[in-house]
């Protein structure tokens, strides 16, 4: 949707295209040859047209999706669909992680998938044992799938159950190497029985059932979106649309990181941590303004500053008195001068390399993609859509293994896509809806990385199916993902790759 963009009480400083070109033709010449998106960020600070390429070739209809030549999927489950445990597929399809399955010789492995429901009309509970639910009130959670990949037929879901509940809009969230899911409630609220919302949960990807919910306060009570591991820090996005503030002028979503006071070394040990949070600032800007105003393919040298109320009493995410134990975590981190996004939502990691999404980001509210390099300290705004036909909101977001591409998932009104994005700053389609418009979320690749799984989120009503024509489905898509053209095959390190 459209965000109305604040801009009462802006002082701070941005490269714009004039400053970018005055840096003199040495200068500009040498961004571009340090990286493919520093050639990216030049050809679009001179007004050329952002590129599409080809990527794998022309989408051709195959069904209830348009593909390109050489791939072809298989929906593997689907809204209202008989689990294991005898109840039916709960809807509102979200984000999901692979895992490999020790004991089948690589054949089978186990996807985790969130459920996006808000305690809305027209959803179905994921249901758990009591004893095991965080709070009875809500409706949200994750179910596991068992599916069996043996390369003579299409993969198939062997196992399914409920595995996390009681909790509330569990939109995004990430893997860990030490093979577990953490999920994310998009959500700050507190239950009928007092019970606090706004947390992450970790999954063990082997559960044989339901596990116990509990949360992971020190990590930040705020909207979470997607959580992504690297070198002992967990990242985390926020999807929070940008609005005015009585102080700042004006406020949206930050950056965080979470830096647990042990390393975590299997399911259930991040639960049980203690550590700080901390929020991206820009070096020499005040609260800077990510949103609008930057430049493609310039670095930005950042900081962190801590935040000290991470498990707050605040309810609504929006209180601006800034009474203290009841200022949002997001304030809390601006007040301190940390850069603010529109609405960030995907994340993965990708050869050392951190990128998110923002799905009304830029100037167009059409969306922004960024990469952080924590090696380097270096923050750069990759791409930024100026047309929707070009790429429009979006959402969760995969590395394609083999090329280093980034699959963007579209959350926008009418047809929906899969776009690639390659490491050059290209864009292209790579999937599109054809028969249910809602939205693409939950890309992720199996551990050899030779199939992509992607869901469709559905509407809420007409349970146990949901509405004709928009019901939640999960899908299998397979084919040629190293014969991009103009790819360099390799092995792009990706946690379903290493694990």
């Amino acid at each position: 949707m459209a965000i109305e963009k604040h801009t009462e009480g802006r002082e701070r400083r941005r490269i714009n295209r004039r400053e970018f070109l005055g840096a003199g033709l040495a200068g500009a010449a040498a961004l571009a040859m340090s990286s493919p998106i520093g050639a990216f960020g030049l050809r679009v600070a001179l007004g050329q047209t952002p590129p599409r390429v080809t990527g794998y070739g022309p989408l051709e209809p195959r069904g209830d999706l348009a593909l390109p030549r050489g791939f072809d999927y298989a929906i593997i489950s689907w809204q209202g669909m008989p689990m294991s445990d005898g109840r039916l597929t709960p809807g509102i399809f979200d984000a999901m992680g692979a895992f490999p399955l020790r004991g089948h010789g690589g054949r089978r492995i186990a996807l985790i998938r969130n459920h996006e429901n808000r305690e809305r009309p027209g959803e179905a509970k994921v249901v758990v044992p009591p004893e095991l639910e965080y709070d009875a009130q809500m409706y949200g959670g994750c179910t596991k799938l068992v599916v069996e990949l043996d390369g003579r037929r299409e993969p198939r879901v062997v196992e399914s159950f409920a595995v996390l509940g009681g909790t509330s809009t569990n939109c995004a969230g990430g893997v860990t190497p030490w093979g577990s899911w953490i999920t994310c409630e998009e959500v700050v609220k507190r239950g009928a029985g007092g019970r606090k919302h706004g947390y992450i949960f970790e999954i063990d990807a082997r559960a044989s059932g339901p596990v116990e919910a509990v949360p992971i306060p020190a990590a930040g009570r705020l909207v979470h979106e997607a959580a992504a591991w690297h070198a002992g820090i967990l990242y985390l996005t926020e999807d929070r649309s940008i609005e005015p503030d009585p102080v700042l002028g004006e406020i949206g979503a930050c950056f965080y990181r979470y830096i647990p006071s042990r390393r975590p070394r299997r399911p259930g040990d991040l639960a049980s941590s203690c550590g700080r949070l901390e929020a991206l600032k820009i070096k020499g800007e005040h609260h800077a303004n990510m949103d609008t105003g930057r430049i493609v393919g310039v670095p930005y040298d950042v900081e962190w500053v801590p935040i000290d109320d991470p498990d707050h009493e605040d309810d609504t995410d929006s209180r601006k008195d800034r009474m203290p134990g009841f200022i949002p975590t997001r304030i809390q981190a601006q007040d301190k001068g940390a850069a603010y996004f529109d609405r960030q939502e995907g994340m993965w990691v990708g050869d050392g390399k951190i990128y998110f999404d923002c799905t009304t980001g830029g100037s167009q509210n059409l969306g922004q993609v960024w990469e952080y390099d924590p090696r380097r300290e270096k923050l750069t705004l990759i791409y930024e859509s100026t047309r929707p036909e070009t790429l429009e909101n979006p959402d969760n977001m995969v590395v394609v293994p083999q090329t280093g591409d980034i699959f963007l998932c579209e959350d926008s009104p009418g047809e929906q896509y899969i776009r690639g994005l390659t490491p050059y700053g290209e864009i292209y389609d790579f999937a599109r809806t054809l028969t249910n418009d809602s939205e693409f979320c939950g890309a992720c690749f199996d551990p050899s990385g030779r199939v992509l799984f992607v869901n469709q989120q559905g509407e809420r009503g007409d349970l146990p199916n949901g509405p004709a024509g928009a019901r939640a489905v999960t899908y299998a898509i397979w084919g040629p993902f190293e014969r991009r053209s103009g790819a360099r095959t390799r092995s792009f390190s990706t946690y379903s790759l290493v694990w």
